[in-house]
């Protein structure tokens, strides 16, 4: 299925699922199915009434003596036969199904016999508790004391399965979970000792009643026992020594004991247990990339992160010693203000410099404590799986290239970071499609459940038609029980009645004014108008405006107060309390009317915040708000719920592991010995601490925590909330986005109906519209008014269309020659007749047409009909004279700029005039013969284009020029061009006009098709985008007003400039005493307010822009925290509990960036009907799917075996897949190897590396010599072979240029072995549990062509902005993240800036210079614009972020289509050859059957993958075929079972015989002769029932007293026995 597909069927599946939960059969048609013989024999086929009991037996029988012994003479009798599989539907923990209707309340927590057939013979019962829940045991004695009869085994029951107890149970734990989270001794010494008992008594009921461990369904063999093993072991191991660190012992079990208490919790939790062991393939290739990465990081940056500026004095001379001790004390390092670490520095050209006075050396420490750096594979693996988690990468980025080399940042663009999306997308891929499984297996079972009823409906309602006049009535759900008569009665008289005739007069006036469209149109203007008041706030803030604000707050209650007031009146109060809306507004105007009651009362200003629920009324009448509550609200579900089950368990353990080291190693992570911010000393700082590292920010803290309390236990730790908190997040993600919630699907607003408010806007700008043109004099033609009624209401309309013939399209369209051609003064007119629907499919075409190809028609009317009219143009022939000329013209340019090489001389124009940007900077004075030749290239740019625009302007005309998008911005960007060269030649400035040249990149937009496609998608979508940043924008205009009551004037703060230090709360308090020391001569002192604040709404929009997209939102958490009263000093930590206002709003953000990918593709979906491919051009599509066929089928055997014997077993050693693998592992082993080096390491380390190095050379080399050998010039025709040929030559050219030259590599040269892992993925195709790995990597390299596409599209976003970015931030102040090296003073340095900027870098660092304004920065030097900045970065970000989104929507796509492709089989055409070829053998007629006693011999004679080796007779059973007349098996059912077998059995199964026929090209024409009689399956069952019934027939007839057994004739008549066939009637 497709992915627009499975996203279009949303909605159909949940509908689906609601049906299928409330099927229910009622009690007339219960009984026919339980106690009708011929009702049953209907259905005898159907799965779930084979389950019921024989006719006349009683459905639900206590357990007996009796019933146990019949059970046990069944066991003995069955032990020799083949067993059933047990009932799907009848496994335990599973609802009872609808078939058996609900058990009398005395069988409930009561033993019973066992429904399900498959345990009716293994000595099991079942019991059934509240809610009809199937719960099964063992009917041995549990314990080898207790019988299944036994008062202890049964009250055990009972109390275990009511509902009571697991209320109690669960309210132990959650007030165990409580005092995990507080520190009482005495107190918690008491409760330990009751939780104690508790869960002892847990486990003693839970041994009572099922036993220990002998037995299926015991004690031990249920997992989720082993916590109370767990629980209680370590309960009382802590009772009796101090258990330490392993304290986490305790803490885990009780906590995950949460989802044992709660069905739905404990269902969920093992889905996603089975997600994960469906991504174990997943996993294991993530693990491999990522230590190949780490590998490459280790040999390119090894050491290059302990070169630190460090202060030489001047000539100092000394020895060895001195000199070591020197560099290794960090105090001789030079640092930069407010930064912790020494500034790093490297010896190449291109990397960083050292200030004056201090020099580069190599020091034995690495930045952050010496975790950051490249020296060891387990640091470089850390360092990886910082860049795969984009956790402040930007700053290990900017490490490297300081120390290493600018020009590396091509390793981590071409390395690096490919191999980080490759990982993040197919782990995205992966989790989704496990999503999708378990959302298509529930839709599944639905299905089929809904089919059985209504099959099961059908037989019975033809019963009751046969047995009575009437139809039967459709089953409906049971009548619900009601309430106490009197309580209604009391409860309509007071609700429902009116009191008099005066109120229900008042009622029903008020009822159609209320209800009406105005009503609600002017309670929604009201609401936005609060908003606009709302916003108005600011710091600070005059008295005539706030006084003016408070008035406007009174207003507004009045009118909400009043609206409420009515409603209640004309809907009455039962009527209006039953719309949940409703009671939200009432809430919401209680709130206000409360708010202004207290408002006087100091410490209740927080129920302003409750004004803001106001605005959340608009959610009536806007679809998409509605959509994200209705996100919100069900995101609190099982997943959600154990995702903060997650979240409480990490943050417990994390104190329970880390308090002491955090309090007794303070002084280690902090210089003052006190603990920082992020911490685990308490539950409350280490619940922040998780849920930051889950919001991706986890290395900072990671750092902390590995210095405090070692390496290992952090890392383990930090690790495991990483991966299980992401992988929680991103099910909850996806469950959300492709789950079939409710009406989850958004609808096109033109095709959904109006509401009243749409309704009431309609009208009121008809009425406007109409009372305007009135007063204007205009008069309506009331015929023509009826005459466009009657054709609006007929829905087609009929219209004459002139199309002017001008002189030159007759010359084109006649005789080159003219002859013939009469001249014509007036235009001829063609009359065509046209209707809507032909206009807009001719639309359709034309706008289609444009996007993918420029106009290539043949020369038209240069200008618009009405120039025609007013110029005398219009009369001249073309035939003859100046306009024979003209025309000659206009064709000649036509050709030209339609020929290829004038289209791709352009495109190579274009392409080098964008390449021209990247050699300018800010500085032209210092490089004057540079400047003057690419000034002279700019003006040689500017004629190129305007001698083309001119051609194009002759050949289409000024009317089809213009007509086109592309063209219009053609001409637009030479303007600009013009314009800025008229400007340099005059001697005007042209600084700003210089900016406008990055406009050029904008041209190569139309030249390719692949960017086109992915704008056109851009295009389609951006009417959803722009409804979701819609969304986006008042969700954070609710927390901006939210941040502004909290935070407005908080944030300003005492600052020495000269120490750029804050000062403390003893020495400044507030505003006056800052102040006051300004006006003491402290001219260093300010009273500052943050860069970044809520002061205003527009400042708190780009303070949550931050948040949300920005890794550097600590110091907005920082300011927030510490805040505490308006013109207040900050002080640490005053006001802890505003980390909640952050937190609730990343919550929200995680909302709307749902709502963003779900409207975004659901737009995709809706609009690109009929496209196999949303990102790709038709080419593009072709080559992807050949490469993917190409990739993984086996080789075709084209290279011929030689003739000689020698060579021959050389081609067969060479080309055997044991030699494969052996050389794979080879270069895995070798990848081993080279991963052991350090930079430390010693010399015997470093010499058994070598020694490893030379024997790959060796082994490589001697399996090029036998290759060559083998396969002789046709070595060459291989790809891969051409990879390890050029590895072998790099190899070895290496290792002699090492040995003779001591040549320092940029790289060791057996990193170059890595290519050779192309080797492990070639032999992917063998291996059968690497199936998703190969859809996986398959799916990856099927996206390719889209996303490069997408690529291209943003490198020339970021190639633009660089450029953009160069001009208008040059000379800002170097301050923050913006440095001598990485600033935007060249091309080079703003491209690489801009290349590390996205939604997970600290880009506001870069913003934050660019916001001073004096007297922060000097205007004249290093000001910047904050308009100018804002834009430039919220612009980019919003780019960026929306083509990530592209590039993995992309990914996921092509997952969906390798899934299931349309023209795929697991099996390649040498797998089909050798299957026809052995069935030719077993059929040489060619009649397409086999005899079913063949079949045996059949699939042993196969080759691998299809091969089924004897003994297989209970696998060809189990592959169920159908059996055709004579026992005979078809062809391709066969074919069609071994290829889902080699397929895992995923798939449908009819589809893959579908396209198996088409692709074997089989001829069945037993198809439509004979149609199966059975099944292998069916006929193995029927042969275990009649041996059974033979047994027992003999059994009787001897203990009836006969002495002699039946002929076969006698059998063969006695009721109930086999056939003659074999098969029992």
């Amino acid at each position: 299925m497709d992915m627009f597909e499975f996203w279009s069927s949303r909605k159909q599946r949940a509908e689906q699922l609601r049906r299928s939960s409330q099927l229910r059969l009622n009690a007339s048609q219960r009984s026919q199915l339980l106690g009708n013989h011929e009702v049953r024999e209907a259905l005898q086929n159907e799965r779930m009434t084979s389950l019921l009991p024989p006719v006349g037996t009683e459905v639900f029988r206590r357990l007996t003596p009796a019933s146990q012994h019949e059970a046990g003479e069944k066991k003995k009798e069955g032990d020799d036969q083949q067993p059933i599989k047990p009932a799907h539907h009848l496994q335990a923990r599973k609802l009872l199904p609808f078939i058996y209707g609900d058990p009398p309340p005395e069988f409930l927590n009561t033993p019973l016999e066992d429904l399900d057939p498959f345990y009716q013979s293994r000595k099991t019962f079942m019991v059934i508790s509240k809610g009809n829940v199937l719960h099964r045991f063992n009917a041995d004695r549990a314990c080898y004391l207790l019988s299944a009869f036994n008062p202890v085994r049964t009250a055990a029951i009972k109390i275990h399965l009511h509902p009571l107890f697991s209320v109690c149970l669960m309210l132990t734990i959650l007030i165990n979970c409580v005092f995990m989270m507080i520190s009482v001794p005495v107190l918690s010494r008491f409760m330990e000792d009751v939780f104690m008992a508790v869960y002892t008594f847990d486990f003693t009921l839970k041994i009572l009643s099922r036993g220990f461990c002998v037995g299926r369904f015991t004690f031990l063999w249920d997992p989720w026992n082993w916590l109370d093993v767990l629980i209680l072991t370590a309960g009382f191991a802590a009772q009796f020594t101090s258990l330490g660190k392993f304290l986490v012992l305790v803490t885990i079990p009780r906590v995950l004991k949460i989802f044992t208490c709660t069905p739905g919790l404990r269902r969920t939790v093992e889905a996603l247990v089975q997600s994960v062991k469906r991504l174990a393939d997943v996993i294991i290739l993530t693990v491999v990339l990522l230590s190949i990465l780490a590998m490459i990081g280790l040999h390119f940056f090894m050491g290059d992160l302990k070169h630190k500026c460090v202060i030489w004095p001047v000539n100092t001379t000394g020895s060895l010693d001195f000199y070591i001790s020197y560099i290794s004390d960090s105090g001789n390092y030079y640092y930069l203000p407010g930064h912790l670490d020494a500034l790093l520095c490297g010896n190449r050209s291109d990397a960083g410099v050292c200030p004056e006075g201090t020099t580069c050396m190599r020091t034995p420490t690495n930045p952050n404590y010496g975790f950051t750096n490249y020296d060891s594979f387990g640091f470089s693996l850390l360092a990886t799986f910082r860049l795969l988690m984009q956790d402040f990468w930007d700053n290990l980025v900017h490490l490297t290239l300081r120390a290493a080399g600018r020009s590396y940042i091509t390793v981590f663009l071409l390395v690096f970071l490919p191999g980080c999306f490759f990982l993040l997308s197919i782990i995205v891929a992966a989790v989704a499609m496990a999503q999708v499984e378990r959302e298509e297996a529930d839709a599944a079972e639905a299905k089929t459940t809904e089919e059985e009823f209504g099959r099961i409906v059908q037989v019975l309602k033809m019963r009751e038609e046969e047995e009575a006049s009437r139809g039967a009535e459709l089953p409906e759900e049971q009548d619900r029980p009601q309430k106490n008569p009197s309580l209604r009665r009391c409860m309509d008289t007071v609700l429902k009645k009116d009191c008099c005739g005066c109120w229900r007069r008042l009622r029903l006036q008020l009822r159609p004014f209320v209800l009406s469209p105005f009503f609600h149109l002017g309670v929604a203007a009201c609401i936005i108008l609060n908003a606009i008041f709302m916003a108005a706030e600011h710091y600070p803030m005059s008295k005539e405006t706030e006084h003016l604000l408070t008035i406007a707050n009174l207003v507004f209650v009045a009118i909400f107060t009043a609206e409420l007031l009515l409603r209640l009146v004309a809907l009455g109060l039962w009527g209006f309390f039953q719309v949940s809306r409703n009671v939200f507004d009432f809430v919401v105007v209680v709130t206000g009317l409360l708010e202004l009651s207290l408002a006087d009362i100091e410490g209740i200003s927080v129920l302003r915040a409750l004004r803001l629920l106001r605005l959340l009324r608009l959610e009536r009448w806007w679809a998409e708000l509605h959509l994200l509550m209705e996100t919100a609200w069900t995101s609190v579900g099982n997943l959600g719920l154990v995702l903060l089950s997650a979240v409480f368990m990490f943050s417990v353990v994390g104190v329970q592991l880390f308090k002491d080291d955090y309090e007794s190693r303070v002084c280690k992570i902090a210089v003052d010995c006190e603990l920082p911010r992020w911490h685990m000393a308490d539950f409350f700082h280490s619940f922040l601490l998780v849920v930051r590292i889950l919001c991706g920010e986890w290395v900072e803290t990671l750092w902390d925590c590995m210095e405090a309390s070692g390496p290992a236990t952090c890392a383990v730790f930090f690790m495991a909330v990483i991966i299980i908190g992401n992988v929680l997040m991103l099910n909850l993600f996806l469950s959300l986005l492709l789950g079939s919630f409710g009406s989850a699907r958004l609808a096109d607003p033109s095709e959904k109906g109006p509401n009243n408010l749409q309704t009431a806007l309609t009208q009121t700008s008809a009425w406007i519209l109409e009372h305007v043109g009135t007063l204007l004099g205009k008069k309506n033609d009331v015929d023509l008014d009826h005459e466009a009624a009657d054709r609006k209401k007929d829905g087609r309309k009929e219209y004459l269309a002139l199309t002017l013939a001008t002189p030159a399209q007759r010359g084109f369209e006649g005789n080159e020659e003219g002859e013939n051609m009469v001249p014509c003064k007036a235009p001829a007119a063609n009359i065509k007749f046209r209707t809507p629907e032909i206009e807009k499919e001719k639309d359709q075409q034309m706008s289609k047409l444009q996007d993918e190809n420029p106009p290539r028609s043949p020369a038209e009317d240069c200008c618009c009909d009405s120039c025609y009219h007013c110029c005398a143009i219009q009369g001249v022939d073309a035939s003859r004279g100046a306009g024979r000329f003209w025309s000659d013209l206009r064709r000649v340019c036509l050709l030209l700029v339609q020929h290829r090489v004038f289209e791709g001389f352009i495109v190579f124009i274009i392409l080098l005039s964008s390449a021209a940007l990247m050699f300018e900077d800010v500085h032209p004075e210092q490089r004057p013969v540079l400047q003057m030749f690419l000034d002279r290239l700019d003006q040689v740019f500017a004629f190129v284009f305007l001698v083309e625009m001119l051609l194009k302007w002759v050949a289409f005309g000024f009317k089809k020029y213009f007509s086109s998008f592309w063209c219009w911005l053609d001409f637009l960007i030479l303007d600009a061009s013009l314009i800025s060269l008229t400007a340099n030649i005059l001697g005007w400035s042209t600084g700003p006009l210089r900016t406008l040249r990055a406009l050029r990149t904008l041209r190569t937009l139309s030249r390719f098709k692949g960017i086109r496609v992915v704008l056109r998608s851009l295009r389609l979508g951006l009417p959803s985008l722009c409804r979701s940043l819609l969304v986006t924008a008042f969700i954070w205009l609710l927390f901006g007003l939210l941040g502004m009551d909290l935070f407005a004037g908080k944030f300003y703060f005492c600052f020495n400039e000269t120490s750029e230090e804050y000062f403390a709360l003893e020495e400044v308090s507030n505003k006056t005493e800052c102040l006051t020391l300004q006006m003491l001569n402290f001219t260093e002192v300010r009273w500052r307010n943050a860069k970044f604040n809520f002061d205003n709404v527009g400042m708190s929009f780009l303070s949550l822009f931050i948040v949300s997209l920005s890794a550097g939102w600590m110091d907005l958490l920082y300011s927030g925290v510490d805040s505490k009263q308006i013109e207040d000093q900050p002080a640490y930590e005053s006001n802890l509990y505003m980390h909640l206002y952050f937190l609730f709003f990343i919550v929200g953000g995680f909302f709307t960036w749902n709502l963003f990918i779900r409207i975004f593709v659901d737009a995709l979906q809706r609009r690109q009907v009929g496209e196999k491919h949303v990102f790709m051009t038709a080419e593009q599509q072709k080559y992807s799917r050949a490469v993917a066929k190409k990739l993984f089928e086996k080789p075709d055997g084209a290279t011929p075996r030689p003739q000689s014997c020698c060579q021959a077993w050389l081609y067969d050693l060479v080309t055997a897949l044991p030699f494969e693998v052996f050389m794979a592992a080879m270069i895995c082993v070798y990848m081993v190897v080279l991963m052991v080096e350090t930079d430390d390491s010693s010399y015997k380390p470093f010499m058994v590396v070598m020694w490893f190095h030379n024997a790959a050379i060796f082994i490589f080399l001697t399996e090029f010599i036998l290759k060559i050998i083998a396969l002789r010039q046709h070595y060459f025709r291989s790809v891969l072979n051409i990879i390890d040929f050029a590895v072998l030559i790099g190899l070895i050219v290496g290792s002699f240029a090492e040995n003779h030259f001591s040549t320092v590599y940029v790289f060791h040269p057996g990193l170059l072995a890595v290519l050779r892992l192309a080797r492990v993925v070639s032999i992917l195709r063998y291996i059968r549990y690497a199936r998703k790995i190969r859809m996986l990597i398959l799916a990856f390299v099927m996206s390719c062509p889209a996303l490069l596409n997408i690529g291209l599209l943003l490198f020339l976003v970021v190639y633009t902005y660089s450029y953009v970015g160069m001009w208008a931030f040059a000379h800002v102040k170097r301050e923050a993240t913006v440095d001598d090296m990485f600033n935007f003073e060249t091309f080079g340095s703003s491209m690489t800036i801009m290349m590390t900027v996205g939604p997970s870098s600290v880009w506001d660092g870069l913003l934050f210079p660019i916001m001073n304004t004096p007297p922060d920065c000097d205007p004249d030097i290093d000001c910047g614009s904050p308009m100018a900045g804002i834009v430039f970065f919220t612009s980019y970000i919003l780019l960026h972020v929306l083509l990530v989104v592209h590039l993995f929507i992309a990914v996921v796509v092509e997952s969906f289509r390798s899934r299931n492709p349309e023209d795929a089989t697991p099996l390649s055409e040498e797998h089909l050859q050798m299957f026809h070829n052995t069935w030719s053998k077993f059929d040489p007629d060619g009649s397409q059957v086999i005899p079913y006693g063949e079949l045996s011999d059949f699939c042993h004679a196969l080759q691998e993958p299809l091969k089924i080796p004897k003994p297989n007779s209970i696998r060809l059973v189990l592959m169920d075929l159908p059996l055709l007349p004579g026992d005979q098996v078809r062809c391709l059912d066969v074919l069609c079972a071994l290829t889902s077998q080699e397929s895992d059995g995923s798939g449908d199964r009819y589809a893959l015989k579908a396209r198996l026929e088409g692709k074997f090209h089989i001829n069945d024409i037993s198809k439509v002769s004979r149609e199966p009689i059975s099944s292998t399956l069916r006929r193995k069952q029927e042969e275990v029932a009649a041996a059974v019934i033979q047994r027992a027939f003999r059994k009787n007839w001897q203990v009836g007293g006969v002495g002699r057994m039946p002929n076969r004739s006698e059998a063969s008549c006695v009721p109930g026995s086999p056939g003659p066939g074999g098969a029992s009637p």
